[in-house]
């Protein structure tokens, strides 16, 4: 399983990361994330030009076995930045995002997920963030 994670996270990467840098961002869908909050799963995307905004979701999940993804293409200005943080307010995932970058990891044993913020101040480029449960054995 846990390879099939690894799989599902890695063509995410690299459907994003085979964009063209000409690509133009499109005006009417431009601004606007698409967010699946569901039971031990989360995914925020949003292509952006000159996006500046705070947002911040309460998660649903049930253990803290966690397989991510960050992909981040055609960042051309700003900045932005997620964190994640549990019950107890300790913080189980963070991340500054200041260029292009493809991240993919699990962990374990950092605290079960309660809420993100992300953060975004004048940021223009494509971000995809995903987190779900792991189910592989650790």
């Amino acid at each position: 399983m846990k390879k099939i994670v690894f799989i599902v996270l890695a063509i995410m990467a690299i459907c994003h990361a085979g964009c063209k840098k000409d690509d133009s961002v499109n005006s009417t869908s431009a601004n606007v994330p698409v967010i699946a909050n569901t039971t031990n799963a989360f995914t925020f995307s949003l292509t952006a030009k000159s996006y500046t905004a705070n947002a911040e979701y309460n998660l649903s999940f049930s253990t803290d076995s966690l397989a991510c993804s960050l992909t981040v293409v055609n960042q051309t200005e700003g900045n932005a930045s997620l964190k994640i943080i549990d019950s107890a307010n300790s913080t189980v995932y963070g991340d500054s995002v200041l260029t292009n970058k493809v991240v993919a990891f699990t962990q374990a044993n950092k605290g079960i997920p309660k809420n993100i913020t992300l953060v975004f101040k004048g940021y223009t480029g494509t971000l995809t963030f995903a987190l779900a449960r792991n189910n592989s054995p650790h």
